[in-house]
């Protein structure tokens, strides 16, 4: 083998070293970024769950609030009521002497 082609063998073993080390280095790199795609998922899955309770309490309080406020129209509605009785009592009264 001449001096030419040992430089040429040394210098293509240095570039397969060097894809060698770029690989492992891209290799530990992936790795580490599937690790944290899957801590994000698991992320993900929790604020869901926390979204859907959170929707769930929501629907409720809404629906609570929609009662409350139906039950005070109808003791609105129930004095409305008895105000008009009152006043046809009267007028009835009226009519009557």
């Amino acid at each position: 083998m001449t001096e030419d082609d040992s430089r040429l063998v040394e210098q293509f073993e240095g570039k397969i070293r060097k894809l060698m080390d770029l690989y492992e280095s891209i290799k530990c790199r992936n790795a580490e970024l599937q690790r944290q795609i899957e801590e994000k998922d698991i992320e993900i899955g929790q604020l869901k769950e926390e979204l859907s309770a959170q929707k769930e309490s929501y629907r409720t309080l809404k629906q609570s609030k929609v009662l409350e406020v139906s039950g005070q129209d109808i003791d609105e509605t129930r004095r409305r009521v008895a105000g008009l009785v009152r006043e046809i009592d009267h007028c009835i009264e009226l009519l009557n002497n």
